[in-house]
This record gives C-alpha cells, structure tokens and sequence, in this order.
C-alpha cells in the first residue's frame, strides 16, 4: 500500500512515463544502493543518481535488477511477476523481456498519447487491448495512475493471472471474433501492442471496426503493424525470417502482394498449441499491413495521427488514430 500510494503522490499529474520519472521514483523508494548491488556496479549509490550517463542501468533496474534483488524488486514493483513458463503461448520469452520491454513499450505508447494530447493523466478510462502478461500494463498502472484500467485477452490462463496480480484491473475475455462486453464509446485511449501483427485480413476490419466503436469521440488508438522495414529486413537477415515464422514462404510473393494490395497474411502457429488457448491458428498468424493500406482503408473511420515506421527495434511499425 506504501508504494501504491508513493507512485500516486509522485506520478498522478504525470502525462507520460519518461527516465525522469523512473530516477524519482528510485530516488523516492531509496533504491539507488540496491541497484547498485543488484548489478556489482563499480560506482557509489550517490554518484549513480546523478549521473547522466547510466541510462542503460536506469532502465534495467526494472527487469533484470528486479529480477536478481528481492530488495529492488520491491521498491520498484507493487506487483508480483507472472510465471511466463505457465502463462499461454509465452513459454519462448523471457521475463527479463516480459519486464524490460514491457517498460520500453509503455513509455513510447504513453509519450505518443501525450504527443497528440490525449494524455494518461487526462483519460478517464484506458483499455490494454490483447494484454498477455500484463506486462505494458504493469508500468501504466504503477506510474500513470488515475484512469480506469481495463484490459482484454484470449487466453484465459493470463486473466486469471492478472486478476489475482492486478485486482485494480477490470479483465475482459477476447474471443477469437467481437464483441467485447462493453459500452459504446467507453475509452479514452486504447493501445494494442503487436495484436494486429497477427491478424487475417477480414478478421482485422471486425476488431478495428470493434475499437472504434469502444473509443469515445476524438479518442485515441495506438497500435503496433509489421510493415515495409520489417518486411525488407526479411530478405537477408535469416534470423528475421526464422523469428517471423518465414519458413516455407515465398519472398518475393509476399513481397508483390504486399506492394500491389497492402496486405499479406500466412498461416503460420501450430493449430493445437493455439486451440488450447482459444485460437484458431487459419486467422491467427503473420500479417504486413502498408502504410499506404492504411492510408486508403482505416481513415474511413479514424483520422490518421502518426505513422513511425521501425519504431519497435527497427521491427514494427507504431500507427496512432484517433476517432472521426
């Protein structure tokens, strides 16, 4: 309860989650000696709060840190950590990515609301679209507090989990097809990470057509594609191809149909593994949207904010819209 309420007196006003805002809360939690012990560090607790170039410690403090100090673990997190071994299809991640990349994507997601004035700290009800771990969540709830968080996902093992880790949370079962059991125009901002990477064609217009009958007027949407960057990095980095599933594929038609329509999806998850969570792998699998597809397709119904090409490790594409 202590550190629920240090991060609301620190963070409440607090329109995105930025590395001032994780010195103070370390600062505020006294939690420069465990880092510093955490990583065997060869500098003074004191030095390392007013350094500027320690970054890199900065943010790992919230993963591996935390991960290897019982004692940081605590002052900087005011929940427990999932067991990715048991968590869905999540068995091939760490949680030293669960944790740090959970961190990096909520600060860009919370910096692009607050970029197009739609901050967390303005919104009154938030919705985590697809959330898996909870891991984006986790850094939305303990540093941008204020709105309604809820959260939405297929598999029924991580709701579970995250109702008993973040009681504060309302989670909602995600079916494979809408609707979600909630109001018309019940969100502020909706974010949806690597969600509609995955997704067939048809079954992407359903739940876009679904997320703007959630978001409210002039709400935002704040969402993750693969498009061109990742597609050309598939050409020659083989280890890009084996992570995107590539086997078996043809390059250069996937690249012909990306150019002439906008849109490519394959089959690609095993069918059991995904059925056991509630997916059905012939809709559920790789697909490339193109800027210009979207250009042409989604302003129907959103306005288009932003598109920042290889903004997720020079990998996927963050697409911001907001509600006609």
């Amino acid at each position: 309860m202590l550190r629920s309420k240090l991060a609301t007196q620190l963070f409440v006003k607090k329109k995105a989650i930025t590395e001032k805002m994780l010195r103070d809360m370390i600062s505020a939690a006294n939690a420069w000696d465990d880092i510093v012990d955490a990583f065997d560090l060869d500098i003074s607790a004191k030095a390392l709060s007013k350094s500027n170039d320690k970054t890199d410690v900065i943010y790992r403090a919230f993963a591996e840190g935390s991960i290897r100090s019982e004692s940081l673990r605590s002052k900087l997190h005011n929940h427990p950590f999932p067991d990715i071994n048991k968590l869905g299809i999540y068995s091939d991640s760490d949680l030293i990515y669960h944790l740090g990349g959970g961190l990096a994507n909520a600060i860009q997601i919370s910096s692009k609301a607050a970029a197009h004035k739609c901050p967390f700290n303005k919104a009154y009800r938030v919705l985590d679209f697809g959330c898996g771990t909870s891991r984006i969540l986790r850094y939305m709830v303990e540093l941008l507090p204020g709105p309604d968080y809820y959260a939405s996902e297929v598999f029924f093992e991580n709701i579970n989990w995250g109702k008993q880790a973040f009681p504060e949370v309302r989670y909602l079962h995600q079916d494979n097809f809408p609707p979600l059991d909630v109001k018309d125009c019940s969100f502020d901002i909706i974010y949806a990470y690597s969600i509609f990477t995955h997704f067939e064609e048809e079954l992407h217009k359903k739940w876009l057509a679904e997320l703007h009958r959630l978001l409210k007027p002039g709400g935002v949407l704040i969402l993750t594609v693969h498009g061109e960057t990742i597609l050309g990095r598939c050409e020659k980095e083989e280890n890009i191809r084996i992570a995107m599933s590539f086997g078996g594929q043809n390059y250069e038609d996937i690249k012909n149909r990306f150019h002439a329509h906008g849109y490519v999806f394959y089959k690609c998850y095993d069918s059991q593994q995904l059925g056991k969570g509630g997916l059905d792998a012939d809709i559920f699998g790789i697909s490339f949207i193109s800027r210009k597809y979207i250009e042409n397709n989604w302003t129907r119904k959103f306005k288009l904010l932003e598109y920042d090409a290889g903004a997720v490790s020079n990998w996927q594409d963050y697409v911001v819209l907001q509600k006609q």
